[in-house]
């Protein structure tokens, strides 16, 4: 299958650590005297600066995209394609090359922050104060990788959907990056109150978007899911070329 593939592939682990390097850079080190000990969940603290630092927005388009922006086109241009088609069937083959892209992008982001946590955990829980409930940092956390992780899901849909129909790797990995930073760069100069087509205020989430942010989640889910499908789309329609 795709996915089990996708595990053994180098450009997967060469993601999570370029994510996992990104939270490390855009971390916010506590500044703590000898003998000084840190306030409770610190380490998770960490981790959520870490994962709203300008830094790890910058990186998001980059990560998601590697591990199958261009697994199409290259399945195509090593003549491969034609036999995994007759192997598993046309319709096998596409449910598997976008079930497998959609969950890609997340995976990175997801396996990046594990690293980063646990190296912020083995790093600094030793010197924190005793543990109290930490229930709002665990649920920011998690908010935030989902967020990230439909962000990026969308994100590699996209990039494997113009790889599909243009046949450009460049076009695969630079459109999606391109279009992410365009969007932010729009709202930003010119069009400050149109929050909603910023993706990094999708990952964020610092401005209404309704109750519990029930429409931010809502927006996120369905751009995922429209992403996949248009690659689902594009991917048929060349497989019918076969």
């Amino acid at each position: 299958m795709d996915f089990k593939r996708m595990l053994q592939e180098k450009k997967f682990y060469l993601a999570v650590l370029l994510a996992f390097a990104g939270i490390l850079i855009g971390t916010s080190w506590p500044d703590a005297g000898q003998g000084k000990a840190l306030s409770s969940g610190t380490f998770l603290t960490m981790a959520v600066k870490a994962l709203k630092s300008q830094t790890v927005l910058f990186l998001i388009p980059i990560a998601a995209v590697l591990p199958c922006g261009e697994e199409y086109l290259r399945e195509r241009q090593w003549n491969f394609l034609r036999f995994l088609v007759i192997r598993r069937g046309k319709r096998d083959y596409c449910r598997d090359k976008v079930l497998t892209t959609a969950l890609s992008g997340p995976l990175v982001w997801v396996f990046g922050t594990f690293l980063g946590v646990l190296f912020f955990f083995l790093l600094f829980f030793g010197r924190e104060a005793v543990w109290k409930g930490a229930d709002a940092l665990i649920l920011e956390l998690f908010s935030l990788l989902g967020r990230i992780g439909l962000v990026a899901s969308a994100l590699a849909s996209l990039s494997a959907a113009v790889g599909t129909v243009s046949g450009s790797v460049y076009l695969a990995f630079g459109l999606p990056f391109l279009l992410y930073y365009a969007c932010i760069i729009l709202r930003e100069r010119y069009l400050e109150g149109l929050y909603c087509i910023d993706p990094s205020e999708w990952i964020l989430g610092e401005q209404d978007w309704g109750s519990g942010g029930r429409g931010l989640w809502a927006f996120l889910i369905l751009l995922a899911m429209f992403s996949a499908l248009v690659h689902r789309i594009l991917l048929e329609s060349r497989l019918r070329e076969l």
